[in-house]
C-alpha cells in the first residue's frame, strides 16, 4: 500500500487529537489498546497506536470511526486538524 503524507511531517490528521483525548481520559497506550482488543478490533496494537500519535502511520477510515468508539467521541471531532501555531 503506499501510504500518502498529509503534510511534510505527519501521515495522518488525527494522531495529535487522539493522543489529546486518550491524556484527557487518563488511558495509556496499552490501556487504550486493551480496549480496543476487548471491542474485537485486533489490529489496534500499542505499536499502532504509538504510531499513529506520533504521525508517522497511515490511518485508514475504518480506524478512525474505530478511535472515535473508543474516546468517546465523534470522526468528525477526530478529523478536525486546528495546529495550534497556525
Amino acid at each position: 500500500m503506499k501510504a500518502f503524507w498529509y503534510n511534510e511531517e505527519r501521515k495522518n490528521v488525527c494522531g495529535l487529537r487522539i493522543r489529546e483525548l486518550r491524556q484527557q481520559q487518563g488511558l495509556t497506550i496499552q490501556k487504550l489498546s486493551v480496549m480496543a482488543q476487548l471491542a474485537g478490533y485486533e489490529t489496534i496494537t500499542p505499536n499502532a497506536i504509538s504510531k499513529t500519535e506520533i504521525g508517522i502511520r497511515f490511518m485508514p477510515d475504518y480506524e478512525v470511526a474505530i478511535f472515535a468508539e473508543l474516546l468517546k467521541t465523534t470522526p468528525e471531532d477526530l478529523l478536525s486538524f486546528h495546529p495550534k501555531n497556525k
